[in-house]
């Protein structure tokens, strides 16, 4: 499916993209709404930090990518190439903890607070926007874990995606970590009427 006002379907084979590039493409047109962070690209797609930088300028001059505070992401341009949900899907998780988040709580000042941090060996890696909520993510250096938050009004949830069911007690302990990390967050929020 081509997004509205994006033009006519540009055929891959008409670019001249590199290996590298096509990888980057690719893994971000699986779900356009999605910024990942630089490390979070490198460890994912496992390109060299120097040719994956060639490769992010070479698709920013080609206006396929742009870069953002948050991280990467694909442009309207880009999906006219790669469809998104076109390659394959992603894996699915276990949901490690849920719980009911304060209704006056400032999402956005949530995840503006905790977006690119680094959670004791979670490294971030990025996020994604859609109307279900945001879904930010943490992996491990090797990729074996992965842990993603989904956010929206009154509702947190933390999900693992691990490479192998033996890693599934780590990466419980590694959400709890997560979590507690996100509660001092919302706990640091003062409300009216309460005193400390």
């Amino acid at each position: 499916m081509v997004p509205e006002g994006s033009g006519p379907r540009i055929e891959p084979e008409s670019l001249d993209l590199r290996e590298h590039d096509r990888e980057v493409l690719e893994f971000l047109s699986q779900d356009p709404a999605s910024r990942v962070a630089f490390q979070g690209l490198r460890r994912r797609l496992g390109i060299h930090p120097e040719q994956l930088s060639r490769a992010l300028h070479r698709l920013a001059e080609d206006n396929l990518v742009e870069r953002t505070e948050l991280g990467y992401r694909v442009t309207s341009r880009a999906l006219s190439v790669f469809s998104p949900g076109g390659l394959r899907s992603e894996e699915h998780g276990v949901t490690i903890l849920q719980t009911y988040l304060p209704a006056d709580l400032d999402l956005r000042a949530l995840v503006q607070a905790v977006h690119g941090s680094w959670i004791g060996p979670l490294r971030w890696y990025g996020l994604s926007e859609s109307a279900d909520g945001v879904r930010l993510a943490w992996a491990l250096e090797d990729d074996s874990i992965r842990l993603e938050t989904l956010i929206r009004p009154g509702h947190l949830v933390v999900i693992a995606k691990v490479l192998s069911s033996d890693r599934l007690d780590d990466a419980a302990r590694l959400g709890h970590q997560l979590f507690q990390h996100i509660v001092r967050e919302v706990s640091g929020t003062s409300y009216a009427g309460l005193s400390g």
